[in-house]
């Protein structure tokens, strides 16, 4: 059940025509009145909802207009094309995200349902997947940060890539594009140990997982390759795929356990990227009981190839949607209650190919406290929480100052 709130919104942009074009072409140059209804959850009232946004992105061009309602109504247009809705709000206890997407070739009305964001505590605050030339990969890593103030635990917590077509529709969307409520794991879905408190991590620290634990900058080179920007040595832990005999152990360092896989190698999410998502199960429930339950598996819609662990998506702390750098190519993997934008690294230009480029998606500082200890933007939003484009990788180093 949802309560209505009526938002008109038409969004101007304009754009440059010739006579010609007018002529030739009415439907390029036509304008459109879009209505966006914001659908709050039941027993919370849209009265309540502070901090309300809505930015509308064109999916073609990438252009980001936003809207900021100003009483019950306001009024603009919107040109023809494809776009992506993305509201968001806070009220005193819970943060709100919502997302639609539709097509714009007549008037219409899009309604947006607001969801209570999920997660706390962990985040993700650097995610290294690009690689560099000559087509290496094995130097990736994310890392975790505690970004509450209480004491947070890896123990149980399991770390998965969302499965999805690649710069293409998710096959798992149903016909209106609606994604489902259980989230498909691809390649290694992987795991930390413990009995629920025995690998703490401190508030204001960060914990990193490599996908191999070594220096990857001191790798031999041929005159075609690019050295790597990070030494993993120091990572927190390593993740050990022991079915694939290339993959290394590395003394001294732990290593992640593996839930369930698919396909590869390594762990990795693939040099352009795909939605990673952190998860917790409930109380009482293990990982290994989970993964031995057959209802917690699906096969891809029309596909028979393999069967994929699905996570729902309440058991989310933490979500990011990472996408293909190519404008127009960009589609959700994950819910707004997990993430209700999207995140990637591209090359020299925005829109260029991200793909071993040495960059990493970072999430922003937003405030350093008394004690020099960083706070992370959360608002279940990559596109305003990262740093779009990427940043020189700094496994395990906290930037000093807030940043944009």
């Amino acid at each position: 059940m949802y309560k209505s709130f009526l938002l008109s919104v038409s969004l101007a942009i304009a754009m440059a025509f010739t006579a010609c074009d007018k002529k030739d072409d009415p439907e390029v140059a036509a304008n459109y009145d879009v209505t966006i209804s914001l659908l709050a959850p039941e027993d919370i009232s849209l009265a309540d909802v502070t901090d309300l946004k809505i930015v509308v992105v064109n999916k073609t061009t990438g252009v980001e207009t936003p809207a900021s309602p100003k009483g019950e109504t306001t009024s603009v247009e919107l040109p023809a094309g494809e776009y992506d809705f993305r509201a968001s709000g806070a009220t005193a206890d819970f943060k709100l995200n919502g997302f639609a997407n539709a097509s714009i070739y007549e008037n219409k009305s899009v309604n947006i349902e607001l969801n209570i964001v999920s997660g706390a505590g962990l985040v993700f605050k650097e995610i290294y997947y690009a690689g560099v030339m000559s087509y290496y990969w094995k130097d990736g890593f994310f890392e975790l940060y505690n970004n509450s103030d209480e004491v947070q635990y890896l123990d149980g917590l399991i770390v998965g890539i969302v499965d999805g077509g690649f710069g293409a529709p998710s096959p798992w969307a149903d016909e209106a594009g609606k994604l489902p409520s259980r989230y498909p794991m691809t390649n290694h879905t992987i795991y930390f140990p413990g009995s629920g408190t025995e690998y703490p991590v401190p508030v204001g620290t960060s914990v990193v997982v490599a996908t191999v634990a070594i220096d990857h900058s001191r790798r031999e080179l041929t005159d075609e390759d690019v050295p790597s920007p990070v030494n993993l040595t120091n990572a927190d832990w390593n993740i050990y795929i022991p079915t694939q005999a290339s993959d290394i152990q590395v003394d001294g360092i732990p290593n992640t356990l593996v839930a369930y896989s698919t396909w590869g190698l390594d762990f990795m999410p693939g040099v352009n990227g795909a939605a990673l998502i952190l998860a917790k199960l409930p109380d009482g429930q293990t990982v290994e009981n989970f993964v031995n339950d057959p209802a917690n598996f699906m096969q891809t819609p029309g596909s028979q190839l393999w069967d994929h662990l699905m996570i729902p998506h309440e058991y989310v702390v933490d979500g990011v949607d990472i996408v293909y750098s190519i404008e127009g190519q960009q589609y959700k993997r994950l819910l707004p209650t997990e993430d209700v934008g999207m995140a990637w690294v591209y090359g020299d230009t925005p829109g260029s190919e991200s793909s071993y480029t040495g960059k990493s998606l970072r999430r922003k500082v937003i405030a350093i406290t008394g004690e020099g200890k960083a706070i992370y933007k959360d608002t279940n939003n990559s596109s305003e929480d990262f740093i779009i484009g990427g940043q020189i990788p700094t496994p395990g180093i906290h930037a000093a100052t807030p940043e944009d």
